[in-house]
């Protein structure tokens, strides 16, 4: 089972690029200061966009099982088909179903996008400075020690 779910979240990760880290890197001095409360609104909206992010997933998979196809051979297709240098090792009844997977999937796409961004604008931040922290989460490791605190009281509170 862990590695259907990492089969998906790597597929999760290469179809939905609209609240990805990547997007935050421009706005670089934004991330200068996070203070705790942004840092909790953060926390936050990742725990709603973490539950989203997984029911995304389940609805990617069942869009990719009623073509026909298994989630982790989809995935291995879909990765090289992102891959320039590599090559595609699929037959053309594959690539048929793989092609109408991401159509399916690239119209419930928007939907998707829009709960995760809701997610965090009801948490009370942008998703420019959500992204703009999660970036800085990756590289401050001091903030990652203040975030797992945060999450941690925020697990323990809910127990």
């Amino acid at each position: 089972m862990s590695r259907f779910k990492a089969t998906t979240l790597v597929l999760f990760v290469t179809l939905l690029g609209g609240l990805s880290f990547a997007h935050a890197q421009n706005s670089m001095q934004a991330q200068s200061k996070v203070t705790d409360a942004e840092l909790g609104k953060f926390a936050k909206a990742f725990q709603v966009v973490q539950m989203e992010n997984q029911k995304a997933q389940e609805k990617m998979a069942k869009v990719i099982t009623d073509n026909g196809m298994e989630v982790e051979r989809f995935s291995t297709i879909q990765q090289a088909a992102t891959n320039p240098n590599q090559d595609v090792d699929a037959t053309d009844a594959e690539m048929k179903k793989h092609e109408a997977i991401m159509a399916e999937i690239k119209k419930i796409q928007p939907a998707i996008e829009a709960k995760m961004e809701k997610a965090v604008a009801d948490s009370g931040i942008s998703v420019e400075r959500y992204q703009a922290i999660g970036t800085a989460l990756q590289q401050d490791k001091n903030l990652q020690q203040r975030f797992q605190k945060i999450m941690m009281a925020n697990t323990t509170g809910e127990q």
